[in-house]
């Protein structure tokens, strides 16, 4: 195995070496920044394809957090090609922010197919530092794919409610959005997501099966150690994946429709 695995390295560092050679002369950052929006342009059809639906409930009451004049002022953060412009509502007043210069063309282009939209301006700029957008100037934020890439997460979000225009909230909104404790904000994402016990039985029952493959290479001299461990393995996978299934039936079908209890 070894052999095969200096082999398997080699021809990975082969392969990497122009990168690590034009990151070493600073031109791969530059050459990323180009070749990037048309990468994404490509991405983000497939994308949209796969989640129109979930898109479309997404931003479906966006045109509800529009300031006194009824127009909506949106600011969009990581903007890219302007991927998520058909989803927005009619009349809508958008602000793009990304780093990449690279993709005003891209963004002139989307806006030209969505004429719906009233495009305000490209701000180049990081989601961190904002400055050219004032205090309270935007009724909402869309960060969509970019928080999960992004140097501080923090950060952005402080930026973001800063840029806020103040709205108020009513009586239960304003219960539904009072601090919670962590186990209380635990059981909220558990009952929102019923299948996540579903998932971590899956993560369980697939580290269990790990330890019961687990042999010697010598099976007549397996340790009577590791026969009980792969006992214990495989039963804690039943055990698990059992709990997991129950639990979302419970979450999804028994405690609606039996123990729901009206909201006053």
């Amino acid at each position: 195995m070894t052999l095969p695995i200096l082999v398997l390295r080699l021809v990975v560092g082969i392969l990497a070496f122009p990168m690590y050679l034009l990151n070493l002369l600073g031109v791969w950052n530059w050459i990323c920044k180009r070749c990037f929006p048309y990468f994404l342009l490509r991405f983000t059809v497939i994308y949209n394809e796969q989640m129109a639906s979930k898109k479309k409930e997404l931003f479906s009451n966006l045109q509800e957090f529009a300031g006194p004049s009824g127009k909506l002022s949106l600011l969009e953060v990581g903007c890219g090609t302007g991927a998520n412009f058909k989803f927005y509502p009619p009349g809508c007043r958008v602000t793009c922010v990304d780093p990449n210069p690279n993709f005003e063309k891209f963004l002139f282009k989307s806006v030209s197919e969505n004429r719906q939209l009233q495009f305000e301006r490209f701000v180049v700029a990081a989601g961190e530092n904002m400055h050219q957008v004032a205090d309270g100037s935007m009724d909402a934020v869309v960060c969509t794919l970019v928080l999960c890439s992004v140097e501080n997460q923090g950060k952005i979000l402080r930026e973001v409610c800063r840029v806020l225009r103040p709205r108020s909230m009513s009586s239960d909104e304003w219960s539904a959005a009072e601090d919670e404790g962590q186990l209380s904000r635990l059981r909220r994402k558990s009952r929102d997501s019923p299948f996540v016990p579903v998932g971590v039985a899956g993560f369980v029952a697939v580290l269990s099966y790990g330890l019961y493959k687990l042999k010697s290479r010598r099976e007549e001299k397996m340790s009577l150690r590791l026969i009980h461990v792969r006992v214990a393995a495989q039963g804690c996978a039943v055990g698990a994946v059992t709990l997991g299934v129950l639990y979302s039936m419970y979450k999804d079908y028994i405690r609606p429709r039996f123990f729901s209890v009206p909201r006053k």
